[in-house]
């Protein structure tokens, strides 16, 4: 019976021990991983793709069209299913009624309300309540891009159009490109704006092409986005067949021009076009940027998925996009990255537009409410009613597309006007993509203090066992094993504290490649909000950087020095904030960008390689960069 206890006794211990040296070494394993595991899978290639029914097969003839289709199909039938979940709707209309015109907080959903509009026939009555009382309650300046966008929402529901017509009829060209682009697909729709007209808003558009065939908000190379979007007002005026799809009459003269300025925009989507059938802008490859394409060759009657000008290596642009699709059916801004409202939306709208294109329907902007006749586009007589979304709940029309609203998951715009690769999550810690300490090998006190009390631990440990007569061969390498884990965290794990880590990102001069001069500025917004009068929130100031160091590494330096916190996002690239000021305060086309040496790059600050005497400035801009060019 004694044999029997002692026996039970031990095989408990054996258990325990296991238990808790396979909880102490998994604790090891996780502290110790420098990259999340997904990202890891990815790198190595083992990721496997959501749902491999959602993609196409552009190498196989039989049957290439319906199945392309139906791999578009399968996309959204994954969105609609994640929002119909997420609201706990049983029908679509249950989520236009239940989720999007139920939020009294922000105008959310109104691109996935523009989606709806164009695949089916919905009541959006609650929805457009909502959306009025919601703008009514923003005390803000309403005008540009916001105004037209939200017009053309109120057009898509076939409601009347409840704006300031007089702020309206004023609002093509006074933010930029995008602001000709909007106030273009209001004019497609028969909308009368007094101060525009459609001829003069085309001859502009054309005006801004730039040698390479594309578009941009600055800068003098095209933006996949910008030339895509621009395009998509301008389809109704492309001549084919001899004949005008559903424009009103322009020359013959100027449709020629419109056609050859498509064409090249055409030919130089089909050369940014990545290897893997996707697109990228300002350096990134995301899931927006193909689905503007989708949306502008399916509106141009070009099949994306069978012409070969867009089939690269077997692979179609159906294919890149449901490269960013996530279990729950929502997607991503760049693959492994974490649901996206942007990018949601987009493709949301993106498939519905391939949809028409198949079914021979009319292209995503034009309008079926206003062909149909069922709304009015003579506005409401009341002045002012409409204002901006507020901060965080905006569209950002460019670099990376159209539209966007926090998504049920509350995740904000992305990317800002400095894009770069990476996911969605948001981190405080400037310069995460710099390399450990270099600064020199000291050994940290707090791992010499560890191992000290390790060892003491150790002795201690060992006695105990030894006092109590427990000290056998099993007991020893169990508790040999378990200091080791706990040595192994110690040594591998790296603590900091912040001053530590801003340390961390000196270059030593035996380590410098060169210096470069960083400044960071606020002009348009100074002397708002308690900001600097003279709009210097940062003065010139040296950096020194290593070999291969990027502007994202020098503003993390500068930043460090001058106690400034950093918002990023994006694989650590992505600028939010600098100080206290942050993307989108003032307005949906506001947020941060940087010059090197004056002129805007088209990569990513994460991107862009530091070269010795590079003079760099961030600018905080209210109209995506119009308003900061010298």
């Amino acid at each position: 019976m004694i044999h029997f206890l002692q026996h039970k006794k031990t095989g408990s211990g054996r258990r325990l021990a296991a238990l808790l040296l396979a909880f102490l070494l998994t604790a090891c394993v996780l502290s110790a991983a420098t990259f999340p595991v997904a990202r890891a899978a990815q790198a190595f290639g083992v990721i496997t793709e959501p749902d491999d029914a959602a993609r196409t097969d552009a190498s196989t003839p039989d049957d290439t069209s319906d199945r392309n289709a139906a791999a578009a199909r399968k996309i959204l039938d994954g969105i609609f299913g994640y929002l119909k979940a997420f609201y706990g709707a049983p029908d679509l209309q249950g989520v236009i009624d239940q989720g999007f015109a139920a939020n009294e907080l922000y105008v959310s959903g109104e691109w996935y309300i523009f989606a709806l509009s164009q695949y089916d026939t919905f009541d959006f009555s609650s929805y457009y309540r909502t959306f009025h009382r919601i703008l009514d309650s923003y005390d803000r300046e309403f005008f540009g891009v916001e105004l037209e966008k939200y017009t053309l929402i109120d057009m898509a529901m076939g409601r009347d159009v409840n704006v300031n017509m007089t702020e309206l009829a004023g609002s093509v060209g006074t933010q930029g490109i995008m602001s000709y682009v909007f106030g273009l697909h209001l004019l497609n729709n028969g909308l009368e704006l007094p101060d525009s007209t459609a001829g003069e808003t085309i001859l502009s558009l054309l005006s801004m092409q730039l040698s390479d065939g594309g578009w941009a908000i600055s800068g003098a190379y095209g933006d996949v986005d910008v030339t895509a979007m621009t395009l998509q007002a301008l389809v109704p005026y492309i001549k084919r067949d001899g004949i005008y799809p559903s424009a009103p009459v322009i020359s013959a003269d100027l449709s020629a021009e419109v056609t050859a300025a498509a064409e090249r925009a055409v030919a130089l989507l089909s050369s940014r076009q990545n290897d893997d059938a996707g697109f990228s802008s300002y350096g990134a490859a995301n899931a927006e940027s193909s689905a503007q394409v989708l949306v502008t060759l399916s509106a141009l009657g070009i099949d994306a998925c069978t012409d070969p000008r867009f089939v690269k290596n077997g692979r179609t642009v159906l294919d890149a996009i449901a490269d960013y699709r996530l279990s729950d059916g929502s997607f991503a801004h760049v693959a492994g990255g974490d649901s996206n409202a942007n990018a949601t939306q987009q493709v949301c709208y993106a498939c519905v537009a391939y949809l028409r294109f198949c079914g021979g329907q009319p292209p995503l902007y034009d309008l079926d409410a206003v062909r149909r006749n069922t709304g009015s586009v003579t506005p409401v007589p009341t002045p002012g009613d409409v204002t901006p979304a507020p901060t965080g709940s905006e569209e950002q029309p460019s670099p990376t597309g159209t539209a966007g609203q926090p998504t049920p998951t509350g995740q904000g715009n992305n990317p800002s006007l400095t894009p770069a690769p990476g996911g969605n999550t948001a981190t405080p810690a400037p310069g995460a993509s710099q390399s450990d300490n270099k600064t020199g090998s000291k050994i940290p006190p707090y791992r010499l203090w560890g191992s000290g009390i390790l060892a003491v631990l150790a002795i201690a440990g060992f006695s105990v066992l030894a006092l109590r007569k427990r000290l056998t061969r099993r007991n020893g390498i169990l508790l040999a094993c378990v200091i080791a884990s706990l040595a192994a965290i110690l040594w591998f794990v790296r603590i900091q504290t912040p001053d530590q880590y801003y340390a961390s990102l000196a270059v030593s001069d035996e380590e410098a490649a060169g210096s470069v001069t960083l400044s960071i500025r606020c002009d348009t917004v100074a002397g708002i909000d308690g900001l600097p009068s003279d709009g210097i929130m940062l003065e010139p100031v040296k950096i020194a950087f290593r070999e291969g160091d990027t502007v994202f590494d020098a503003l993390s330096a500068a930043a460090a020095k001058a106690n400034l916190p950093l918002d990023i996002g994006g694989g650590s690239t992505y600028i939010r904030s600098i100080g206290s000021l942050r993307e989108f305060a003032y307005g949906t086309l506001s947020g941060w960008m940087y010059y090197v040496n004056g002129e805007a790059p088209t990569e990513s600050c994460g991107q862009r390689k530091l070269r010795d005497g590079d003079v760099i400035e961030w600018r905080y801009t209210r109209d995506m960069g119009s308003d900061t060019e010298n």
